[in-house]
């Protein structure tokens, strides 16, 4: 093999530049649809969210108590996937300028613009009687809490830190060495459940000390958990071969993954671990699923079917999927402060918890909708929600003239 500069993006003749996955590009696409519906069902179950509705709904919460085990980690995995996508069209030094752009400016934007209504509405429900001009110098006398775009931190912090690895894995060498790994995995195939093991550790040794915070400092549970995530997704999308083994073994995976998510909902359901000793106890539940850190196997096994679903099902691209992929970014943006107004206006309203989420999830669909559609027709907009530059229109005197 020819050596190629680390620093030296993907060739257009490259083979691999010229394939697309477009069934990961559909399940990027769903997997961020499957969030805001997530998002939308959080004001009406039990555990804590911005802004709580007093009705709830226990069957919602069975649906969404099986869908926090590997959505997020799913997500991070098709980010870090996206890492290795984009590394072969860009030099290393492209990349890092190009993720600062897509991730700083959108993030920074955010906590100034989209996220302080969502602060707002929370004081108000908490009885404060100010308006949105004399609360908003009010919330800067400390760092306020990113809400749901914790993940575009922890994306670029992952992105940028990880760019040494990504070029020792760009590298000859670490080619070499991945796809050693991958004819490993093809000869030995209980081995690919060893990628659970360090979600695995995370769940028993960090989790316990460190609670979820989303704020970078003192996160180290959930932090270590969506890194895993993202260089394992990084890594299948390095190598060919890695992305068709899973996609090979997907009803394998799929089998495994509900295997251990029975598991998972009858020891909630039947407190059989309650009299366990405590190790014995942790352990079980960071080996099947985890508590609040998704972990385990169920994990594993859902996030690796999933994709190989995809991947094996998918095929094709079209406008259709070129307009979604676009929209995905700003949807994310904006969706959770149309989420928490929409939940808050019904607040008084006691029509049920399915009638209201079907409006606050339409309401986000439509409200994200309309702000993309605005957005992505506003040059200076566009940036800050994550979206490229349009090209430059041509002036008349660049236009060439026949002789």
């Amino acid at each position: 093999m020819p050596h190629r500069d680390q620093n030296e993006p993907f060739q257009p003749g490259d083979s691999q530049a010229r394939q697309r996955e477009y069934g990961l590009d559909w399940l990027r696409v769903s997997a961020f649809s499957l969030l805001i519906l997530y998002h939308s069902g959080m004001a009406y179950v039990s555990w804590p969210w911005t802004l709580k509705d007093t009705q709830h709904s226990q069957v919602l919460e069975m649906v969404m108590l099986f869908l926090n085990r590997w959505r997020l980690p799913l997500i991070f995995l098709i980010s870090g996937a996206g890492v290795s996508f984009s590394l072969r069209r860009r030099s290393l030094v492209q990349f890092a300028g190009e993720r600062l752009r897509r991730l700083l400016i959108p993030f920074l934007f955010a906590m100034f613009v989209i996220i302080p209504p969502q602060h707002y509405i929370v004081w108000l429900t908490y009885g404060a009687h100010l308006s949105y001009a004399e609360f908003y110098p009010l919330l800067f006398r400390q760092v306020p809490h990113p809400h749901h775009m914790w993940f575009v931190a922890y994306i670029l912090v992952f992105a940028l830190a990880g760019i040494p690895l990504f070029a020792a894995v760009r590298s000859d060498a670490g080619r070499r060495a991945l796809a050693a790994l991958v004819r490993t995995l093809e000869k030995w195939p209980p081995l690919l459940y060893l990628f659970g093991v360090p979600a695995v550790c995370v769940g028993l040794f960090l989790e316990p000390h460190w609670p979820t915070t989303f704020t970078l400092i003192n996160d180290w549970a959930n932090l270590c958990g969506g890194l895993i995530y993202f260089l394992l997704g990084f890594m299948i999308a390095s190598e060919r071969r890695f992305l068709d083994l899973v996609t090979r073994r997907r009803i394998e995976l799929l089998i495994v993954g509900l295997a251990f998510a029975a598991v998972h909902f009858t020891a909630i359901a039947t407190g059989f671990t309650d009299s366990w000793p405590a190790g014995a106890r942790a352990l079980f539940w960071a080996g099947v699923g985890g508590i609040v850190v998704p972990t385990g196997f169920l994990t594993l096994g859902i996030v690796l079917a999933v994709l190989g679903f995809a991947r094996a099902h998918i095929q094709r691209g079209g406008p259709w999927l070129t307009y979604a992929n676009e929209a995905v970014y700003p949807f994310y943006i904006v969706h959770q402060t149309i989420t928490v107004a929409v939940v808050y206006a019904m607040l008084p309203l006691t029509i049920g918890v399915w009638p209201k989420l079907a409006v606050a999830a339409g309401s986000t669909f439509a409200g994200s909708w309309l702000i993309f559609e605005l957005v992505r027709r506003v040059r200076i907009l566009r940036p800050l929600f994550g979206l490229k530059a349009l090209p430059r229109p041509v002036t008349v005197s660049e236009i060439p003239l026949n002789t």
